[in-house]
């Protein structure tokens, strides 16, 4: 960033960086420059000791050949080649005396040597001379690679300045780093821990006029902010847990800032139409609690009826049973006279106009049973449509009424029991009629049979068995309707003790409607 002047401030992070870098640079072309040579003559100067090396060995081949009777032009050539190579190759140290000196000797005296052994036969002085030739080409060689090694310690210690200078800039570099950026930015985080965790009225202090010291100013500018948001958040919610929901406060809010005073007065509007509404909603659950306990009093007055009834029932149903055991005896009694002589049919038939007596009685006492049984259906279906009805203002309650309705559910569950245990009664009580007057029929047939009781004798004898079945199969009826009519009556006691379950709901229920207006009382929603 430039000042004023347009010219960049020194004091400035980015200054120093780019500084940094410009003088890192200048190192590292310096070095890169001095490296490029090095490499340079190094690859140069170490192909000289390569053709050097070639020249030496390359003699010794020449000097076998031409023993061997060989043609050694080629390796001649290969010779000369590499002498012409290195001739101007390296100008430095005692390479170019030794090189001269070699070349010399090549041409002069080992080229000679060639020719007067080929003409003479005489090889002493071509091997004598080959040895020397050989120390030349060794001197040469080690003259080239001691100017090599120069080359490579220069190398390595260029390679160590350089690293030793490096790493003396980079601590300071390291250093001034910490001074300026590390140290600031440690603060800076401690400083910011702190705002995260609320303490947002500290000052956060930097004495330079660099990037930090500007991130340092805007966080305290955004720490400012914050708090004066925070400051007139407090301050409404502080008016709305005091019961106003009409008082706003002026404080602009900015930026991404304004769905949060958005939120606000939509929370107030919001917070005012519930409590309207619960207002309006506590009313509503006291009149359904009113009627909640209409309910229940119809419930109770409708169990102690299906009570009466049931014990009215029970009564009939025993003294059917007495009457269906009496018809037993006598049938017993006709079976019993059926076997006597002629002077015993007047007390047969007796008997049998008392078993037809009694069965009329049965008959009677299962008419009275069916209309009980049709009074109990009659309370069964007011007690469903009780049920329905307080299930009904249980929903209108809401959550309040939710425990009502659960009340109100077993009072239907009940109810439908109630009501198939008297259906079963009555199919019973019908198959009962059905049997008696089947039995009375039965009876006719035995008293008619009397009358001529010595040619009907065996006739007779069948018709009483078939009545002493028919009794028996009576009687095992109304004793299943007596043990149906005791589950009716637990079921009845059941409805009941829901009914007082109920009368508490309501009583809660109202009590918990005047809790609610008291709560709702304490906020201003206009």
């Amino acid at each position: 960033m430039g000042n004023e002047n347009g010219t960049e401030n020194k004091q400035t992070i980015s200054y120093l960086i780019k500084s940094t870098i410009r003088n890192l640079s200048i190192l590292v072309a310096v070095f890169l420059l001095f490296i490029a040579c090095a490499l340079y003559l190094f690859t140069r100067y170490t192909s000289v000791v390569n053709n050097g090396g070639i020249v030496r060995g390359g003699s010794q081949r020449v000097v076998k050949l031409v023993l061997a009777g060989s043609d050694e032009s080629a390796g001649v050539s290969v010779v000369d080649t590499n002498l012409t190579n290195i001739k101007n190759a390296m100008h430095v140290g005692n390479f170019v005396s030794s090189r001269n000196d070699v070349d010399d000797y090549w041409n002069g005296t080992i080229k000679t040597d060639i020719a007067s052994y080929k003409s003479t036969g005489d090889s002493s002085a071509l091997i004598a001379d080959s040895e020397t030739f050989f120390k030349m080409t060794n001197q040469m060689v080690s003259d080239a690679q001691s100017v090599v090694n120069v080359i490579a310690y220069f190398m390595y210690f260029v390679l160590i300045a350089f690293f030793i200078v490096a790493f003396l800039i980079f601590r300071n570099i390291k250093k001034l780093f910490d001074i300026r950026v590390v140290e600031p930015l440690a603060n800076l985080e401690t400083n910011l821990d702190s705002l995260a965790t609320g303490h947002l009225s500290e000052e956060i202090s930097y004495d330079r006029e660099d990037e930090i010291g500007r991130l340092y100013d805007q966080l305290n500018s955004m720490s400012d902010n914050i708090l004066a948001y925070i400051k007139d958040i407090e301050e409404n919610l502080n008016l709305m847990a005091d019961g106003d929901l009409v008082t706003e406060s002026g404080m602009t809010y900015m930026g991404d800032y304004i769905p949060i005073q958005n939120n606000i007065s939509h929370i107030r509007d919001s917070l005012s139409t519930e409590f309207k509404s619960m207002d309006s909603l506590a009313d509503h659950v006291a009149a359904s609690a009113v009627e909640v306990s209409k309910i229940s009093q119809a419930l109770a007055e409708g169990a102690v009826s299906q009570a009466d009834s049931l014990q009215d029932l029970r009564k009939k149903i025993q003294i059917t049973l007495k009457e269906n055991k009496k018809v037993d005896d006598y049938v017993d009694d006709v079976r019993n006279s059926s076997g006597l002589t002629s002077n015993s049919v007047e007390k047969t038939r007796e008997q049998m106009d008392r078993a037809v007596r009694a069965m009329a009685d049965i008959s009677t006492a299962s008419e009275e049973i069916r209309n009980i049984i049709k009074s109990l259906n009659e309370i069964t279906d007011e007690t469903s449509l009780l049920s329905l009805n307080a299930s009904i203002e249980a929903a209108r309650a809401g959550e309040a009424g939710k425990g009502f309705a659960i009340v109100a559910e077993n009072v239907r569950k009940l109810a439908d029991e109630t009501s198939q245990s008297t259906e079963s009664i009555a199919q019973l009580i019908e198959t009962a009629l059905a049997s008696i007057a089947k039995g009375t029929n039965i009876v006719n047939d035995a008293a008619d049979s009397l009358n001529d009781i010595t040619s009907n004798t065996e006739s007779v004898d069948k018709i009483i068995n078939k009545l002493n079945e028919q009794s028996k199969a009576q009687y095992e009826l109304m004793v299943e309707i007596d043990k149906l009519s005791t589950s009716i009556f637990d079921v009845v006691n059941g409805n009941s003790a829901v009914s007082e379950e109920c009368a508490a709901s309501s009583s809660e229920l109202s009590s918990y409607s005047d809790n609610l207006k008291t709560s709702v009382g304490k906020f201003h929603t206009s």
